[in-house]
């Protein structure tokens, strides 16, 4: 059974926009498979999934920044699938980018005469004046004609970016994040433009991240995941769906079929499960910890990593907001929250990469804000990041060894058999390329190499994404092992159930805030949770109970 699909879906003209079977692989990944979906004249799409899920890259395909490995795309009657990106735009696709992408140093209004005067290049200068006029009111942009577009705030070059691309005057129109960096009055602004201009555009199709935007523009959402079509049919159903809303929090029936994780350690008096007398020699991974920072027993763990009143962005886009925040030593501290919500800039601002505009990161009560990713890894946080960022012009062992510099070689070869031990497709790889192997066993690599340096305390960055469920239970495992032997962790996951069953302590950010903290047990009965990644009109926990969803065989729109 399918989500109902409308009467405006149903009927029987051609669609704008036909997707099959559209499928992109870079190499061994499948980015996005077997993708079927059809889009009639007068709708507005949003496109939701968890990060990874293969939306950012459905746009470069409809928009031909990037070609497909296989499948037809059919826009406006035509074939389109083998046009490059200016046939595409010249045919009446345009699209914005989440990072906008004006001419910096040129002025809004030239900025805007590049699109027009490529779309009519001998028209007389009095209509494209006239144009240019209409341009710039409709994306309130006139006061800032004479502005150079690197002056202008984010805000504004996201309409910017918007009337560049109704310049050409498209029939579809590919809105990638357009929220992301906002704040709760831009984005109510920025509602009420693609509102505006969606009265006169035949399709738009609109990747997005908060989901405030999809509910208020969107008629019908399509949800993807693992670079497949999980669900489809009317926005407000859609987003209310109980098992739409599992796949960004994780779905609480699927822990019934993975093995269990080790109970949290407790640090309790008397307890001794993570406390080794000096010298006393530690198997496994947990070879790989820095033991400084176990606790004896009756004695609460340290705090370890503290930021306070951290800011931080990317150029004038805000991403941090005040956070304050504390991890104490041999404990899961968890970060979760929806996508775009931060999370990944608050590790960057740990690691040195991206320096904060305000407030002091603390590590082991120094201060640390400020100093390079180099400095703060000596110190003893590593870095398990987002993408694996396997060097791939290295082996296997070679990548390990990188974070194993400056220590003798007895000790380098005891760490190097010591994750091999744990991780033995590694052992026997350990001549072949970094890169030339699963996407599971590079993100166990990755982890390895984390560990090479026997840190104090690692960050974890989404080490499940894209990976399959039977993978994500064996990573997990080595993350329990870890929490036993004491290595304090930071874990930034967007599967919510996993990272609760990990985790000591759970703090869940949004537009750049945390915005609730507690135990696990206590955030995941939080009836906010929900909320915070679907949201405020997403209803309660039970908002859409038993609500059956568009399968891979179900109607399309």
């Amino acid at each position: 059974m399918s989500i109902p699909v409308n009467d405006a879906q149903s009927g029987s003209t051609a669609p704008l926009l036909s997707v099959t079977g559209l499928t992109k692989r870079y190499g061994g990944v499948v980015a996005v498979n077997k993708l079927d979906f059809s889009l009639p004249a007068g709708q507005v799409l949003g496109v939701i999934g968890p990060n990874g899920a293969g939306k950012s890259t459905l746009l470069s395909l409809l928009s031909g920044a990037v070609r497909c490995t296989e499948g037809t795309i059919v826009f406006n009657g035509r074939e389109v699938t083998g046009m490059d990106p200016a046939a595409r735009a010249r045919s009446g696709i345009g699209r914005t980018y989440q990072v906008p992408r004006p001419f910096l140093n040129m002025s809004v209004e030239e900025n805007l005469l590049v699109p027009l005067y490529a779309k009519t290049p001998f028209a007389r200068r009095g209509g494209i004046r006239q144009q240019l006029g209409a341009l710039l009111e409709r994306a309130g942009l006139q006061d800032f004609s004479r502005t150079r577009a690197a002056d202008l705030p984010l805000y504004r070059r996201k309409r910017l970016e918007l009337a560049r691309a109704l310049a050409l005057k498209p029939r579809l129109l590919l809105l990638d994040e357009v929220a992301s960096g906002l704040d709760a009055m831009e984005i109510d602004g920025l509602i009420g433009l693609i509102r505006d201009v969606a009265r006169d555009i035949d399709g738009i199709i609109i990747v997005e991240h908060v989901q405030e935007v999809v509910r208020a523009c969107c008629s019908t959402a399509m949800v993807m995941n693992f670079g497949e079509r999980f669900a489809l049919g009317p926005a407000a159903e859609v987003l209310s769906s109980d098992d739409v809303a599992a796949i960004y929090l994780g779905a609480p029936g699927a822990q019934r079929n993975r093995r269990k994780l080790p109970a949290t350690p407790v640090f309790a008096p008397g307890s001794s499960s993570r406390h080794r007398e000096p010298g006393q020699r530690r198997g496994g991974l947990a070879a790989l910890v820095d033991a400084r920072d176990i606790a004896p027993p009756g004695v609460a763990p340290a705090v370890l990593l503290e930021l306070k009143d951290v800011c931080a962005g990317y150029g004038q886009a805000g991403v941090l907001h005040d956070v304050n925040l504390s991890a104490q030593a041999g404990r899961v501290t968890a970060i979760l929250g929806a996508n775009g919500a931060g999370k990944t800039a608050l590790c960057r601002v740990i690691a040195g990469a991206l320096p904060p505009v305000s407030g002091r990161v603390l590590f082991d009560r120094q201060d640390i804000t400020g100093l390079g990713p180099h400095a703060i890894t000596a110190m003893g946080i590593a870095q398990c990041m987002e993408g694996r960022r396997i060097f791939p012009a290295l082996s296997v062992e070679e990548n390990l060894l990188v974070a194993a510099r400056g220590v003798s070689r007895a000790d380098r070869q005891e760490r190097l058999e010591t994750v091999y031990g744990s991780f033995p497709i590694l052992g026997e790889r350990r001549r072949h390329p970094g890169t030339a192997m699963s996407d599971g066993q590079q993100q166990m690599l990755a982890i390895g190499r984390a560990l090479m340096g026997r840190p104090r305390m690692v960050v974890f960055d989404e080490i499940s994404l894209g990976l399959a469920p039977a993978m994500v239970d064996r990573l997990y495992e080595v993350l329990a092992s870890l929490r036993q032997a004491g290595l304090g962790m930071l874990l930034v996951e967007q599967d919510v159930e996993r990272a609760m069953e990990l985790a000591d302590v759970v703090h869940v950010v949004q537009h750049g805030r945390i915005v609730l903290s507690g135990g696990p047990s206590q955030v995941r009965d939080e009836v906010r949770l929900r909320d915070l990644y679907m949201g405020s009109s997403a209803g309660g926990r039970g908002a859409g109970c038993g609500m059956p969803l568009a399968t891979e065989n179900s109607e399309v729109i």
